[in-house]
């Protein structure tokens, strides 16, 4: 596969309120930004496999080892980010609001309700939402500034060996969805196609990864093959897509890995 533009798409690791609610805890009540929850440290440990996991895969299909890490701009995505990119030898992550959470009503509804527990399409009251449900979609995004935060504190595992890539700019630069302008159904897995053309414009022939979330990721297959087939992407969910030439589309080559998981599971 040499002179091949490779692109992998993961899931982030594991969401520290899915883990308080199976608790029977809510995460979001005691949260000062309840839509952006951190990873668990086991959800680190994965990062750091799928990392791991992204070298092995380079190397079994011949392609050069990953050179870009772009990450959705919510801290579970730039935190496993981090931890990937530590692993592959990459020194900055890239912010990409092309690559966010669907901003759907089911969305806003996991956080922006009263009582709202990370739980997709809460049922609850519609009369007291989150202020920042009445804000533009982008200003629930982490800027540069506040991911070079995270990284530098993100407890329990210390800070990152890598940094926010500042110069870079975004395929996608703002979203302007709010509570009752959602994004609508498919709206997701179109910019991820078309963050993946522009990440191919602007990096051929490297291995990019991007780090992204579970619908975006099972859509963006779903549109880039045809198949229709549900892909279940699980925490650090491993998809890569090779393109050879400018005729032929995205040819997928790792489909919902998950195998590098079992580092984790057996060291937790």
């Amino acid at each position: 596969l040499k002179g091949t533009m490779a692109v992998f798409v993961a899931r982030h690791g594991e969401r520290e309120d899915y883990a308080w609610k199976e608790q029977g805890r809510n995460w979001q009540a005691q949260a000062a930004r309840p839509w952006d929850t951190p990873l668990t440290p086991a959800g680190h440990m994965m990062g750091e496999a799928l990392g791991r996991a992204l070298n092995r895969h380079c190397e079994r299909l011949g392609l050069p080892g990953v050179s870009r890490v772009i990450a959705s701009p919510l801290l579970r995505c730039v935190q496993t980010a981090g931890a990937a990119a530590t692993q592959l030898g990459v020194e900055s992550i890239k912010l990409e609001p092309g690559i966010a959470e669907t901003m759907c009503k089911q969305w806003y509804q996991s956080w922006g309700l009263e009582g709202s527990d990370s739980t997709w399409g809460w049922a609850g009251p519609e009369d007291k939402l989150h202020p920042a449900c009445l804000q533009p979609a982008s200003s629930c995004h982490m800027t540069p500034g506040l991911a070079t935060e995270a990284l530098a504190d993100s407890e329990p595992r210390g800070p990152f060996e890598v940094r926010i890539d500042q110069n870079y700019v975004p395929v996608f630069v703002e979203h302007t969805f709010t509570w009752g302008g959602f994004e609508e159904h498919g709206g997701e897995a179109a910019r991820m196609v078309k963050t993946m053309e522009v990440v191919r414009e602007r990096y051929p022939g490297e291995t990019v990864l991007m780090v992204s979330h579970g619908g975006p990721t099972e859509g963006l297959y779903s549109a880039l093959t045809g198949d229709e087939t549900y892909r279940c992407c699980g925490y650090c969910g491993l998809f890569g897509y090779v393109k050879v030439t400018e005729q032929e589309g995205w040819r997928p080559v790792v489909v919902a890995d998950h195998e590098h998981l079992t580092d984790v599971r057996n060291h937790t």
